[in-house]
C-alpha cells in the first residue's frame, strides 16, 4: 500500500538510521489541506505518526534507503505491512526500495505548527529523560512534534567518553535535557554552536528509542528551527 508522509525525524540508529513522519492522505476537502493532501489524524485529534522499518532486531533502516531524505520533505513509501511493537504503534515494513521524495513543505510557522502534538502535560508520562520498562506498558505512541520554549543546544560528553549534542527546554512548565540524534542539525552545530541564536521558531520530534539497560530514553530525532533575517544598515535599492 502507498504511503505518504511529511518526514520529521530523520536521525542514527546504531549504524543505520531512524525515520519518520506524520502521515498525509489525498484531500478534496478544507482544512489541513496544502496541494490536495490533508494531514491524517487519529481519533484523539493528534496527527499520525508512521516510522518505516525494517526486519532487523532493533528496527534500524539501512542508511543506502534513506540518506537522501531531509526534514519537511514530503515522502511517498509502499508499506507491505503494520508492524506495532507495543508503544512503538506507529512502525510500518515496507520495500526495500529507496524512499521516494516528491516534494516538501514550506518551512514557515503556519505549515509546521498544523502538525504539532495535542499538547501533552508531560513527555511520555514522565518529567525524567527515559521511561522504566514497567511504564512503557501504559503508553501507545513513541513520537511527538512539539515547540519547546527557551531551547538551548549544547555540547558535552556521554558516559562513554564520546562527543554529544543534547538541548535544554521547557515543555508545558518542565524542564528538559535531551539528546539530540537529528544527524544534519549535529553536523550544522558541530560547525556552528550559534545556530539556534536567532531563531524565531523551534520545533522538535521527540522519539522514544529501544529498551537499554531496562529504560527507554527520549531522544530529540528532529530539529527544525525558523531563523530572523537579519536587516543591514545600508540598503540599497534594486535597479
Amino acid at each position: 500500500m502507498e504511503k505518504l508522509f511529511i518526514c520529521l525525524a530523520n536521525s542514527k540508529k546504531y549504524t543505520e538510521r531512524c525515520i519518520a513522519g506524520i502521515e498525509l492522505a489525498q484531500s478534496s476537502r478544507q482544512g489541513d489541506k496544502d496541494d490536495g493532501v490533508r494531514i491524517v489524524r487519529t481519533e484523539n485529534k493528534n496527527p499520525k505518526w508512521i516510522r518505516p522499518v525494517s526486519t532487523a532486531q532493533s528496527g534500524a533502516v539501512p542508511s543506502a534507503l534513506v540518506d537522501h531524505v531531509s526534514l519537511l520533505e514530503l515522502v511517498k513509501l509502499n508499506v507491505t505491512a503494520s508492524a506495532p511493537q507495543g508503544y512503538q504503534s506507529e512502525n510500518v515494513l515496507f520495500d526495500d526500495s529507496p524512499l521516494e521524495i516528491i516534494g516538501r513543505i514550506p518551512k514557515s510557522a503556519s505549515s509546521i505548527e498544523k502538525l504539532l502534538s495535542v499538547k501533552r502535560r508531560l513527555l511520555f508520562g514522565n518529567r525524567g529523560k527515559a521511561v522504566s520498562v514497567e511504564d512503557i506498558t501504559q503508553l501507545h505512541h513513541s513520537l511527538v512534534l512539539i515547540k519547546p520554549e527557551n531551547a538551548k543546544a549544547y555540547q558535552t560528553t556521554n558516559v562513554a567518553g564520546n562527543p554529544q549534542i543534547r538541548a535544554e527546554f521547557v515543555y508545558n512548565g518542565h524542564s528538559y535535557d535531551l539528546p539530540i540524534t537529528d544527524i544534519d542539525f549535529n553536523y550544522r552545530f558541530s560547525n556552528n554552536s550559534t545556530l539556534l541564536d536567532s531563531c524565531t521558531h523551534i520545533y522538535f520530534t521527540i522519539s522514544l528509542g529501544v529498551e537499554f539497560q531496562g529504560r527507554h530514553y527520549k531522544l530529540i530525532a528532529g530539529v527544525i528551527y525558523i531563523l530572523v533575517m537579519k536587516s543591514h544598515e545600508t540598503h540599497i535599492p534594486r535597479p
